[in-house]
């Protein structure tokens, strides 16, 4: 079956059996949707998302060296620069770090970089840095900066997640869980945040401080979400603890006035889910990086004072509103481009016009609907600067490493990559990625759908059942299902979201392409996404 984006449906339940054991345990339901997402190996443990079941500090490269030279730093009153980076996860890691350094009496102070002035370090930062610090600290970059640091006169710690290439990392100190292929997976997927809540947990141990870094796991939630790692045991044990410190901060039994004001804004409210983070609390803390100063969500997060937490959320609000409008003008310029590259295996699309803090989003978006990677890219007079993003599967960073010889700088992991190239490259890196990626089907993946399921069938019970396998995200996607021949009624909206209603439920819509095929009396069958209690539709076909 095949639905009107063009893909093929593929209903995992018509290939994946659960085991006898999994039924038996949790029912024919939960046990397919636990199958389906190779979870039956460790079905004794998904449920259990105790603290005390995370892997110990000592599994991440690096990190004892690194502390002990925070901690020597912290004692001996030497002054630290914290550069952090201007996405979600750069500044929640950020914010981690400092608090918990400023709690230790740290002489500390962070700097976020914006898009003006580039993605990672630069000579010109490192040479005011050597001015002003005794040791520098990056968080969420630095992996791929190692060969500027052998004239750097002070002492550089790198805390990260991103791939380190290959090249001399004697220089620095670097805690990155990727840098050692011994490393357990679990923790090679965690995001600087959870990696800024592990060092944070170590230094307060090592100073004796009087503190509960649990207390931090809000902001790890909100920088694993927004960074889109993948939803293993060990992510879904931080986010599924964060979620909860977030209610506890609205519901203010936990006093966070920066945070709060930062949901409330984002209009919500107890039960928080990832959802929630994805789609209403990422983008607010992103806008002012991508189009502004990103110092700004870092002082929000920081902030104790309610009023001056409201003002800030305010402004964040505004820088939003603009970053949506520039982000729809650029999808629209960006997908008539792709239309042309349809036949490609690696899509690559630019203007001298685009803003470049909004290029990741649309290269997501546009990686999402043609199921390809796709690099979106602002032309400059002599250089280009672009964002890349992955689809299912497919890892761009091994793919584009064997081209890297293009790139001016270039960063990332195997789902998002940054990239600078001279202008003059652009048409030479759009025909060597397709060479690189020929091996990738050209026709888009197919949409998988965990069982067929009407709608009506969909009892609340069905629905609880589900949540048990929360936090949703990449690698644990939310259920979905396809349905039997039914009819549409009552469409309702617009082009941003359209609501229909299928054998009584209400089902959204905010795919533009579909909403052409939505009309009062029409018999379909959709593929459908359950997110917390609201039915998505995905794709339809007319029967």
């Amino acid at each position: 079956m095949r639905g009107v984006s063009g893909r093929e449906w593929v209903i995992l339940s018509s290939r994946i059996s659960p085991p006898e054991d999994l039924v038996r345990k949790y029912g024919p339901f939960l046990a397919q949707l636990i199958a389906n997402r190779g979870f039956e190996g460790e079905h004794e443990r998904i449920f259990d998302l105790r603290l005390r079941n995370i892997p110990p500090y000592r599994l991440i490269p690096g990190i004892e060296e690194g502390t002990e030279r925070i901690v020597r730093a912290v004692k001996r009153r030497e002054r630290i620069i914290l550069f952090g980076d201007y996405d979600v996860d750069g500044i929640t890691a950020t914010a981690i770090l400092f608090q918990i350094l400023k709690k230790a009496g740290a002489r500390v102070v962070p700097v976020l970089p914006s898009r003006g002035t580039g993605y990672g370090l630069s000579e010109r930062l490192l040479k005011i840095f050597s001015r002003y610090g005794d040791l520098l600290i990056t968080v969420d970059n630095g992996s791929s900066a190692f060969s500027e640091f052998d004239s750097f006169p002070i002492d550089v710690i790198v805390i990260d997640h991103h791939n380190v290439p290959d090249g001399d990392t004697s220089k620095g100190i670097l805690i990155n869980p990727r840098s050692d292929g011994n490393t357990p997976r679990e923790l090679k997927e965690i995001s600087s945040s959870a990696m800024c809540f592990y060092i944070g947990t170590l230094i307060a141990n090592r100073l004796g401080l009087d503190i509960d870094t649990r207390y931090h796991l809000d902001l790890v939630a909100l920088g694993t979400v927004a960074d889109v790692m993948p939803m293993n045991y060990l992510n879904r044990i931080f986010v599924s603890k964060g979620l909860k410190l977030l209610e506890s901060v609205f519901e203010g039994a936990l006093r966070k006035p920066g945070i709060r004001s930062l949901l409330e804004v984002s209009r919500i409210g107890p039960p928080i889910s990832a959802k929630d983070i994805s789609y209403s609390v990422a983008p607010r803390l992103n806008a002012p990086g991508r189009i502004g100063d990103p110092k700004v969500s870092l002082d929000l997060l920081l902030e104790e004072d309610p009023l001056r937490a409201r003002i800030l959320s305010r402004k964040i609000e505004v820088l939003n509103s603009r970053r949506r409008a520039l982000t729809d003008s650029v999808l629209r310029e960006a997908s008539q481009m792709v239309n042309q590259q349809r036949k490609e295996s690696f899509i690559a699309v630019w203007s001298d016009k685009w803003h470049v803090g909004v290029l990741g989003i649309v290269a997501g978006r546009l990686s999402n609907t043609t199921g390809k990677p796709v690099a979106v890219i602002a032309q400059g007079e002599e250089k280009s600067v672009g964002s890349v993003r992955s689809s299912e599967g497919i890892n761009i960073y091994d793919g584009l490493k064997q081209i890297s010889d293009l790139f001016l700088k270039w960063g990332g992991h195997p789902g998002a990559m940054g990239i600078t190239l001279k202008s003059s490259d652009l048409e030479r890196f759009r025909s060597s990625a397709n060479e690189v990626f020929s091996h990738i089907p050209r026709d888009p993946p197919p949409l998988y759908a965990d069982m067929e399921l009407s709608p009506s069938e969909l009892s609340s019970s069905l629905i609880e059942k589900m949540k048990i396998l929360e936090p949703f995200g990449e690698g644990n996607p939310y259920p979905s299902f396809v349905s039997p021949p039914v009819e549409i009624e009552n469409v309702e909206g617009s082009n941003g979201k359209v609501r229909i209603k299928v054998e009584g439920r209400e089902v959204l819509c905010w795919e533009r392409k579909l909403v052409n095929y939505l009309m009062d009396g029409r018999k379909v069958r959709i593929l459908y996404q359950v997110m917390n209690d609201d039915l998505t539709l995905v794709d339809l076909c007319p029967t």
